[in-house]
């Protein structure tokens, strides 16, 4: 890769010189990040499968925001979304349960009571309001609409653009492919003392796999034509990117436990895929058979890993400058037998011990950059997703200053 010409390399017009770390660690910054970006994009806040049937409820927060968001399945199947907050004395709607099934809601301050759709119904001792109508009362929506079965939300009910046209450059590449025949089988969240940014940067490459993996992943990843795991077919849009991973060592010794597993099935993580010519044109564009999965990072904080049967999916909310809140799901095909689940399982339990391992560095780095030590970060062009990111949120931040 280096005797090519610098201007044919993947993501060259973002530069090749060290990303400042000014941005990793500024509590200024992430005050504009917050404020100029965070209340101002399409943000993924659950999957359809959390609500299955008219009346279901779930409150998911949103931590970069400060508040709740109630995403709810009305009677017409319509998914709408509306913050927890009574418009009453802004007590929460919702207080002591995450998840439910009910034909509306009651704020248990006073009494007010909302049905499905948001809007203000019975307001009790309601004569008691001078000048007062409740259609100007019902809960504030948020613009909602969903994607592969991700449900995204938007801030306020307006939002300058749908989520097909933010989303328009991945969804004409990966739309259709296997995420909407997965369920979630797993979820996991932990708060983390970094950077969102620096977080989400341990996700999104492969240069790190022989060295922080070696004990679980390597052996099956890395082989003698990739020993450093290089990324392939790095697509770098506007806001958006998309990278895949490859596997699939054809001199992998597998343990006695990986050779169990793999007579019954349960997913392609870390071993390449068996076959994808059923995949969308977007997923594994090469159709390289060394294959594992596809990294599609939807800007700012969401990011889903695709395999030919399996996907899991990230959402890292910062709070902080240093400070992030990480949420997991892994999503896999229902089981068609006991053999088949327990090898799903050891799946998930393999992802879960690798995550460990790469959560592992995240802290200690960001100690460091708190530090002031270095005041750039080189990356290479294995690392050029990173690179497209920071440039991406420097030109947002830079656009809404204008």
């Amino acid at each position: 890769m280096s005797a090519l010409p610098k201007r044919d390399l993947p993501g060259a017009d973002l530069g090749f010189a060290p990303v400042p770390v000014e941005p990793c660690v500024s509590p200024q910054y992430f005050a504009a990040e917050r404020e100029h970006l965070f209340r101002k994009v399409w943000m993924n806040l659950g999957h359809e499968s959390e609500l299955p049937h008219p009346g279901d409820y779930v409150v998911k927060p949103m931590p970069t925001l400060g508040v709740e968001v109630l995403l709810v399945r009305d009677k017409a199947g319509r998914i709408g979304a509306y913050y927890n907050v009574c418009t009453h004395r802004s007590n929460k709607v919702v207080r002591n349960s995450v998840r439910g099934n009910c034909k509306g809601f009651s704020c248990g301050f006073h009494g007010w009571h909302y049905d499905l759709q948001g809007r203000l119904v019975n307001v009790p001792d309601e004569e008691q309001f001078i000048e007062f109508d409740k259609r100007d009362y019902g809960l504030r929506q948020l613009a909602v609409d969903t994607w592969e079965n991700f449900i995204f939300v938007f801030p306020t009910s307006d939002p300058p653009l749908t989520l097909r046209e933010w989303l328009d450059e991945i969804d004409v590449d990966i739309a259709g492919g296997p995420l909407t025949d997965l369920i979630p089988t797993a979820r996991f969240q932990a708060q983390v003392e970094v950077n969102w940014k620096v977080f989400s940067d341990a996700f999104c490459e492969g240069y790190h796999v022989g060295f922080i993996h070696k004990r679980s992943l390597a052996g099956s990843f890395i082989s003698e034509s990739n020993p450093h795991c290089h990324i392939a077919s790095p697509r770098l849009y506007r806001h958006h990117s998309i990278v895949s991973i490859l596997g699939g060592n054809p001199k992998h010794v597998p343990t006695p436990t990986e050779l169990l597993i793999g007579k019954f099935g349960g997913g392609s993580y870390g071993s390449g895929a068996a076959a994808f010519d059923h995949l969308p044109k977007g997923l594994n564009p090469e159709r390289d058979p060394s294959w594992n999965f596809d990294i599609v990072n939807v800007f700012p904080n969401f990011a889903v890993h695709v395999g030919a049967d399996f996907a899991y999916s990230y959402n890292f909310w910062p709070v902080a400058a240093d400070r992030t809140i990480w949420d997991v799901a892994i999503y896999q095909a229902p089981p068609k037998n006991w053999s088949e689940a327990v090898a799903l399982n050891y799946m998930r339990v393999l992802l879960r011990d690798s995550l460990r391992e790469d959560v592992n560095t995240t802290e200690a780095s960001q100690q460091n950059l708190n530090a002031g030590i270095l005041q750039g970060i080189p990356l290479s062009q294995q690392e050029v997703v990173l690179r497209h990111r920071y440039k991406v949120v420097e030109r947002w931040l830079a656009e809404a200053n204008r």
